[in-house]
């Protein structure tokens, strides 16, 4: 029976490392929104309003603004998008940690049962091999 706490037990840690590793994409993921939502801000602050020239140059600035502004909201929106995910992988992590733990201890008290045992029929064992030695030793 112990066989069946032990495979369940390494189903369930198995399952606990793959979220820990998709905790770790979405982290990863998550960083590198965060760069790219700090480079269009600083590329923003680079921008400089053009206070002379022609309109076309008027234009493009201000083609270049609402490109980076645009991009910036996508990410923005794709980091909200992972925070979410992070949220719901977390939960699920929660989930999957309590079932291995819950999972491993009944595997550790189901040995601790099998342990008493073997350990109840050694004395047993030993308690026929001195009654038989007594009885030897009377005759």
């Amino acid at each position: 029976m112990s066989g069946i706490f032990l495979k369940i037990s390494k189903i369930n840690k198995q399952k606990l490392d793959r979220i820990e590793s998709e905790l770790f994409i979405i982290k990863s993921e998550m960083k590198r929104i965060s760069r790219e939502i700090q480079r269009i801000y600083l590329s923003v602050d680079e921008l400089v309003t053009p206070q002379t020239g022609s309109v076309k140059e008027l234009v493009e600035f201000q083609a270049r603004r609402r490109v980076l502004n645009t991009q910036k909201d996508i990410f923005t929106k794709e980091l909200h998008q992972k925070d979410l995910e992070l949220a719901q992988k977390q939960q699920e992590y929660k989930k999957a940690k309590l079932e291995y733990e819950k999972i491993k201890y009944l595997h550790e008290e189901e040995l601790k049962k099998k342990l008493q045992k073997i350990k109840k029929d050694e004395q047993k064992e030993l308690d026929e091999i001195s009654t038989m030695l007594h009885k030897r030793s009377r005759d």
